[in-house]
């Protein structure tokens, strides 16, 4: 098997356990290398960084930020200035795979951070995935993702549960639901796939079959 080098650019820490945790878990398991490359921190730096890093640990991934100790969010940023900084990573990183938000995505640090690594995609060409977030009940937005690949997690759920239990700032208030929703959604996903669990994506450009 050809060892892998993932690339994985989220708005926040914790998007990437929330959308595809178990397929992290999964490639690391497999021997295959993941980064995550965390945009923003847009509250309580210390914890979100200390969270990010003790849940990328348990999933066997590197976790980078863009910026450190300071509170930020994406429209904080130019364009220009985040598709600089993501063109000298990916340039840095060299990954055959790139995962990122749904451009659609209903939340603007999504969007923007989605806008940006596409538009890098005119200097790196590797294969370009968004993943499938939980939308917090926006329906219009959620139901305009059309996955087509299914990634069976079955096997690597409960470590994806973990990961997100990690990140205990983010579950409390309004927030508590996501742990919910995460299975639901793993589990109507896994359905449609003849899975127990599974996570989707949506596949923009793939270099080789």
């Amino acid at each position: 098997m050809i060892k892998k080098r993932n690339l994985i650019i989220t708005a926040h820490p914790d998007d990437a356990e929330i959308t595809m945790g178990g397929t992290i878990k999964k490639m690391t398991t497999l021997g295959h290398e993941v980064k995550n490359l965390i945009i923003c921190l847009p509250s309580e730096p210390e914890i979100r960084i200390d969270e990010a890093k003790k849940s990328a640990k348990l999933l066997g991934m590197d976790v980078e930020f863009l910026e450190k100790n300071k509170t930020s969010i994406a429209e904080d940023h130019t364009l220009f200035y985040l598709i600089t900084k993501l063109d000298r990573v990916i340039e840095e990183y060299q990954p055959d795979s790139i995962y990122t938000h749904f451009i659609k995505d209903s939340h603007q640090d999504h969007r923007i951070v989605a806008q940006a690594v596409l538009t890098c995609f005119r200097k790196h060409k590797c294969d370009l995935l968004s993943f499938e977030q939980i939308n917090q009940n926006n329906l219009i937005t959620s139901n305009q993702f059309i996955p087509n690949l299914y990634v069976d997690i079955s096997e690597y759920f409960q470590e994806k549960i973990k990961s997100l239990e990690i990140h205990k700032s983010q579950m409390v208030g309004h927030m508590t639901h996501y742990l919910k929703d995460v299975e639901k959604l793993a589990e109507w996903r896994g359905h449609q796939s003849g899975n127990r669990y599974a996570e989707s994506f949506l596949i923009i450009h793939k270099k080789d079959f």
